[in-house]
């Protein structure tokens, strides 16, 4: 499944530039093209959830720090995506999504990450 929500492309560049990695450094350690990175930092390309998945592991951040969303987020976004792969529709549901998990009491996170981890196995599967 690809993933493309607003904000995520600001939420990878962060998290990257927290490890001290280059785009190229990130690149290799995954199995990806630099150019590849670069396209996932400004939103111009989706990211599959086999490779978000990578990036959570590399980076030692859990999923939901990637799916939640903060305000100032967005501001990073400068372009709109080439490949999203989401219809309009689509995508004002996982910005609605988006909103909710970051207005999620704490306590409940743990459970909210706990079940977008098995609706992303369970697409995998599907898929």
């Amino acid at each position: 499944m690809k993933i493309s929500i607003p904000g995520l492309g600001g939420r990878l560049q962060r998290a990257r530039k927290g490890t001290g990695f280059s785009q190229e450094g990130v690149a290799t350690k995954i199995g990806v093209s630099w150019m590849t990175v670069h396209r996932w930092e400004r939103s111009q390309r989706s990211i599959s959830d086999e490779n978000l998945d990578r990036l959570c592991e590399f980076y030692d951040k859990p999923l939901r720090w990637f799916l939640t969303l903060e305000e100032g987020d967005l501001e990073q976004e400068n372009e709109p995506s080439e490949t999203q792969g989401f219809g309009s529709a689509s995508s004002a549901a996982a910005q609605r999504l988006s909103r909710k998990i970051a207005q999620a009491p704490a306590s409940q996170l743990p459970m909210i990450e706990k079940i977008v981890e098995d609706l992303l196995d369970g697409l995998k599967r599907a898929g």
